[in-house]
C-alpha cells in the first residue's frame, strides 16, 4: 500500500497540533522536527488501521445502497403470467 501523504500545510498543522498535545497532556516539549518524525511514525504504524476502518465503513455504505437499489429494481418489474 502506498504511504499516507499529507500536503505541506496539513503536515505542518498536524505537527503543530501534536506538539501542543504533547505539551498539554504529557508535559513534554518537542521541536518541530521531532513532532514531524513522530507524525511520520504514527502515520506509518497507525494509518493503515484507520484507513482500513474507513474502507470497511465505506463498504457498509455501498452495500446498503446496493440493497436499496436492488429493492428499487424489483419495484420496476411488471407482473406477467409468462415466464
Amino acid at each position: 500500500m502506498k504511504p499516507i501523504e499529507l500536503t505541506r500545510e496539513a503536515r505542518a498543522a498536524a505537527a503543530t497540533r501534536l506538539q501542543a498535545w504533547l505539551k498539554d497532556e504529557l508535559d513534554q516539549e518537542v521541536g518541530g522536527l521531532q513532532a514531524e518524525m513522530l507524525l511520520d511514525e504514527l502515520a506509518a504504524e497507525l494509518g493503515p488501521l484507520f484507513y482500513n476502518r474507513g474502507v470497511a465503513d465505506a463498504r457498509a455504505v455501498v452495500a446498503g445502497r446496493a440493497e436499496d437499489l436492488d429493492e428499487a429494481l424489483y419495484g420496476l418489474e411488471r407482473q406477467t403470467s409468462l415466464r
